[in-house]
């Protein structure tokens, strides 16, 4: 293939401001309610997009089939290379690898800058005259938004947004008439359809759109249990994803999940970890659920928008969170590891560094593949985020400081301030009424779904006393909005100091213990993915009830694959026994449970014995059936924590020392030390 036909990506056509100020990438439900009509030039473009003939290499069929399935060669790139461990052409993969976050940034580019194009051609089939002058306007600046799945939901909404949700959506058409039309973030449907092509395995061939949390039965799509996934786990993420971003300050450990046996204890979580969690709870083993077909599910490039970009770049918030953290870490970038199978680009053994080729990716002279050392400035592709408009400050520690104050204020302060802003507004924890009301409301309202399962999975209410129902309802659903103010916490505690007055006393000296679960397993091990999820406290032994259990404070997901996948890498992978890690933090509950009564502080004297007790994790499959933990291979969970000190200005201060605590999980199954096979 001649250089001439080479698709080169180049994001967004952009001519930066004198200041190099950029376009914003700008999170969904901001998009929609602030800037309508580049929210109505969004869907109406991507609609377009996904009607384009799945035979051309920048449709969304073929863009998204880079991810993964059908494992075609994509732009002509290693369809000559008989790849090692599978027959023919064996993908792209670089997940549980150094290059996961980099190459991940040219792909959402060209993901970027074919929805660019395609907004582009919307905004000119509008009438002409001050219509179509409007769109064309709206259009100029355009740029993909991304979905914080971290931060708080604006109030009175829903944690997974109703435009991503709702199979519907209204819009301004380009005739000029508001319509109700089929929601493109809603779902992708192939045409033709996948089982007349030949592309997929007969696991997805089944299904003619892509779907989340499918009904066994029916293989419909049920998007309703996704809301109240995220919302019950939520204080736990906000925490993971403050704790990357402040006290990750090694690119290796932040970027991906790869464990060995010299990962520290501070390391185990990773941006790939909390990156898994969000494939997991929106997929309920649908689309998103898979990494060999995740890329067709809309919801997938906003994912990837929000957690992977730099300063001036990336295209989801995965992008968006690496760009953050890139910037507060500027020195810190990939260690060179061996390539851990041949390609077209490299021996298997070579070392991958900085300068390695993200493939199938050409850079925008179209004759070399990008580099992760070229895309690390986010300026390369045209966009930045709200957070990293750099050219507004006068110096790097200026921009870094707003840096770090922007994290704080969407994820959380500190352990306490975020326990107060969770629960401020909340009635008293001892209020056995703050639940006992709303469940009658939430099962009638599950009645009156057609679909059986899903009804089955909002009723699931775990049988606990009372108070503890209470505890961690206000843990997890930091939606409600009770006009009684909780008396164990002030209003307002960013008036009062650091930490609020109620809460000092469990941090002497401004400093106090931070508590993490650790958790460590054979990513291949079962041949499909799983999670584990972590309680703190008592919980329904039924496995389907258990991603609404109050008193799941967190978990890890796997994404693994069988033998049979087409993915080179996996397959050598699988055969090498790669482990990966994860973290769930367990700070701001402990919190609740001592503001509760059942523990007296974060000291290890009291934290200790309480979690020995306490303290329990389960593991199922995607399907949702359980999984002995003692047949996960690799399986380890421990406990460790590290001494934080709280800055006058709120922002904590991480010490970088761990503790492990083998005592807590020590003879558990698959606990600190564990023995294989016991």
């Amino acid at each position: 293939m001649s250089s001439n036909d080479n698709i080169a990506i180049t994001g967004v056509p952009t001519t930066a401001g004198p200041d190099g100020s950029v376009p914003l990438r700008r999170e969904l439900r901001d998009l929609q309610k602030n800037y309508p009509d580049q929210f109505n030039l969004y869907i109406l473009g991507l609609k377009n997009l996904e009607s384009v003939d799945e035979a051309q290499l920048t449709s969304y069929y073929q863009i998204a089939g880079i991810h993964g399935l059908p494992f075609k060669p994509w732009n002509g790139v290693g369809s000559n290379t008989d790849w090692q461990s599978t027959d023919g052409f064996g993908g792209y993969c670089t997940h549980s690898s150094i290059l996961f976050t980099t190459w991940h940034r040219p792909y959402m580019a060209l993901y970027e800058q074919s929805l660019y194009i395609s907004v582009q051609l919307v905004a000119k089939q509008f009438p002409e005259g001050s219509l179509r002058d409007k769109y064309v306007a709206a259009a100029q600046n355009f740029r993909a938004p991304y979905f914080d799945w971290a931060s708080q939901p604006p109030a009175g909404s829903p944690a997974f947004p109703t435009a991503l949700s709702s199979a519907t959506i209204q819009v301004v058409d380009v005739d000029g008439q508001t319509k109700s039309i089929n929601n493109p973030l809603y779902q992708f449907t192939f045409h033709p359809l996948n089982p007349s092509r030949g592309d997929f395995t007969a696991q997805w061939n089944r299904y003619p759109t892509t779907v989340r949390y499918p009904n066994r039965t029916t293989g419909k799509s049920q998007n309703s249990r996704i809301a109240p996934i995220l919302a019950n786990e939520l204080a736990s993420l906000r925490s993971n994803v403050g704790l990357l971003l402040l006290s990750y300050h090694n690119f290796d450990a932040f970027s991906f999940n790869r464990w060995d046996p010299n990962t520290n204890p501070g390391d185990y979580g990773s941006l790939e970890d909390v990156h898994n969690e969000i494939h997991d709870r929106t997929g309920g083993g649908g689309h998103m659920s898979a990494l060999e077909v995740s890329a067709f599910d809309p919801l997938f490039w906003l994912h990837h928008f929000e957690s992977k970009t730099r300063a001036l770049t990336r295209d989801s918030n995965v992008d968006r969170l690496w760009a953050i953290w890139q910037d507060l870490n500027p020195d810190s970038f990939m260690s060179p590891r061996p390539a851990p199978y041949s390609t077209f680009s490299f021996e298997g053994g070579e070392s991958q560094d900085k300068d390695s080729a993200l493939t199938p990716f050409w850079d925008k002279s179209g004759t070399k593949f990008w580099t992760s050392d070229q895309i690390k400035d986010g300026t390369i592709f045209g966009s930045a985020y709200l957070e990293t408009q750099k050219w507004k400050y006068a110096s790097t520690e200026e921009y870094q400081a707003a840096l770090r104050q922007n994290v704080t204020a969407l994820y959380g302060t500190n352990v306490f301030t975020n326990f107060v802003d969770n629960i401020a507004n909340q009635p008293p924890p001892a209020a056995a009424q703050l639940v006992a009301p709303a469940v009658p409301a939430v099962a009638a309202a599950a009645e009156k779904k057609e679909d059986t399962e899903d009804a089955a999975a909002v009723k699931a209410v775990p049988a606990l006393a009372a108070s503890q129902l209470a505890v961690r309802t206000i843990h997890t659903k930091p939606e409600h909005t009770a006009e009684a103010q909780n008396p164990l916490v002030p209003k307002k505690a960013t008036e009062e100091g650091p930490i609020p007055a109620s809460l000092a006393h469990l941090a002497p000296g401004n400093k106090y213990t931070e508590w993490v679960v650790n958790v460590r397993a054979e990513k291949h091990g079962l041949g499909q993915s799983f999670r584990l999820l972590v309680f703190l406290g008592a919980f329904n032994p039924d496995p389907e009830s258990w991603d609404l259990e109050f008193n799941c404070v967190g978990r890890v997901s796997v994404l693994g694959r069988n033998h049979e996948t087409k993915c080179s890498k996996c397959r050598v992978d699988t055969a090498n026994g790669l482990m990966v890690s994860g973290t769930v933090p367990l700070t701001s509950a402990l919190l609740q449970d001592i503001v509760a009564g059942q523990v007296h502080s974060l000291k290890p004297e009291d934290v200790v014995p309480y979690l020995r007790e306490n303290l329990a994790w389960k593991v199922s499959l995607f399907s949702g059936e359980e999984k002995n933990v003692l047949d996960v291979p690799g399986l380890e969970v421990s406990v460790a924590s590290t001494e934080v000190t709280i800055g006058e200005d709120g922002l904590p201060n991480y010490s970088g020392q761990y503790a492990v605590h083998p005592e807590v999980t020590q003879g558990k199954p698959a606990g600190h030390g564990r023995v294989e096979g016991a």
